[in-house]
């Protein structure tokens, strides 16, 4: 059969123009159909190209373009971060230690907020506390839209100095401190037996070896006699979801532990397995009690297994996930919120203590050093269970 040359054509262009045009419909990021937007990005930015008057980096207009779409959600921890950025937010996470002034920190209306200090850190030393805000480092201002460069700013060799200056949340004035530098271990767990065999537990944060850490203490504790126990999260900013269920799940005989729901309704359940040790229970909370904190303290209230003292937590009730680039670079994105086994999602609002009792920013600062009568939460504690064993 013979087919004139000038239809080979006509249907050559066609099907060159049908690839390309389903091509753009797949790569639109702006969804299929959304060729105005599409043409609005290319065009934008085709324009800037052109007319600017220097010319522009590929690889920064790139970085600007991510940077500005995960700010575009106004979600503080969706966060676009190039390589150098990146590399440190992971050696926050991943490594057993690291090399700075000790403080975890989120972007709150703009501004670079403490969560919480590390305990012992050169941070929590100069009496940095949760809800303190971080204005310049070494001279600079740092801004929380740009709250990895600012983490990274912070930290350096050990031994080096670096000057912060911090509006405080308590006077509402701004100081000027400067840190040295130190290398931080991750031992994230610390134990000690009490009066009347009360044990004490403080978790500063879930990471990848706490649960482990955790076990030992407890049976430590336990040989020594332990008859109820008293867990401190206090200014203990989370950590990995996992870690935390694995040692609500000590506690919590076969139930559901937290689960997550998508916006697409998806949802994932963290569940409990048999068997659980059962042991009289407090925790205490602050504001610096943040995320797996805040999981591991919802479970234990919803399933009667504990009562909470001190003040309400920080109220980050949601999980991020993470996508790599080609190039070091990477996006952090909020992906789903999480739900107590009762259904309650504490995302910004935070968890009321059973027992409110509050204490000076200066305490806070020093908890690792206070005696049991200075530590008014932790002494209310103990009396509490003391009393019920009597």
């Amino acid at each position: 059969m013979y087919i004139k040359k000038s239809v080979l054509i006509v249907c050559s262009i066609l099907l060159v123009a049908a690839t390309f045009l389903g091509t753009i419909m797949l790569v639109n990021p702006f969804g299929v159909l959304e060729f105005d937007d599409f043409f609005k990005f290319g065009t934008g930015i085709n324009t800037l190209k052109k007319y600017y008057y220097e010319d522009i980096d590929g690889d920064k207009l790139l970085d600007g373009i991510l940077l500005g779409a995960s700010l575009s959600t106004e979600d503080p921890y969706t966060v676009y971060m190039d390589k150098e950025s990146a590399d440190s937010f992971l050696e926050s996470v991943e490594s057993d230690d690291y090399t700075g002034v000790g403080l975890y920190i989120s972007n709150e209306d703009g501004f670079v907020t403490v969560v919480s200090p590390l305990s012992g850190s050169p941070a929590e030393k100069a009496g940095i506390v949760t809800g303190d805000k971080i204005l310049e480092v070494d001279g600079e201002e740092v801004s929380g839209e740009f709250i990895d460069e600012a983490a990274a700013k912070m930290k350096g060799k050990e031994g080096t100095e670096v000057k912060l200056k911090v509006l405080k949340k308590a006077t509402d004035q701004k100081v000027e401190l400067s840190l040295v530098r130190k290398t931080i271990k991750r031992e994230t767990v610390n134990s000690k037996l009490l009066e009347k065999n009360i044990g004490y537990i403080q978790i500063t944060q879930f990471g990848v070896n706490t649960y482990d850490e955790f076990i030992n203490h407890f049976n430590q504790l336990a040989k020594a006699g332990m008859n109820s126990l008293v867990v401190d999260l206090r200014n203990n900013p989370g950590g990995y979801v996992e870690v935390a269920v694995e040692i609500i799940d000590c506690f919590v005989d076969e139930g559901e532990i937290v689960y997550t729901l998508d916006k697409y309704g998806n949802k994932r359940d963290y569940m409990g397995t048999e068997g659980a040790s059962k042991v009289p229970m407090r925790i205490l909370t602050n504001n610096g009690s943040a995320s797996a904190s805040e999981i591991f303290v919802g479970a234990m209230k919803d399933y009667g297994l504990a009562k909470s003292i001190g003040e309400k937590t920080f109220g980050k009730g949601v999980t991020q996930i993470t996508q790599s680039f080609y190039d070091g670079s990477l996006l952090k994105i909020t992906d789903s919120r999480y739900y107590t086994p009762d259904g309650i999602c504490i995302d910004k609002t935070g968890i009321e203590p059973d027992v409110e009792i509050k204490m000076s920013d200066d305490s806070y600062s020093r908890i690792s050093e206070l005696s049991l009568d200075e530590d008014i939460q932790l002494k209310y504690a103990v009396e509490e269970l003391a009393q019920n064993k009597e």
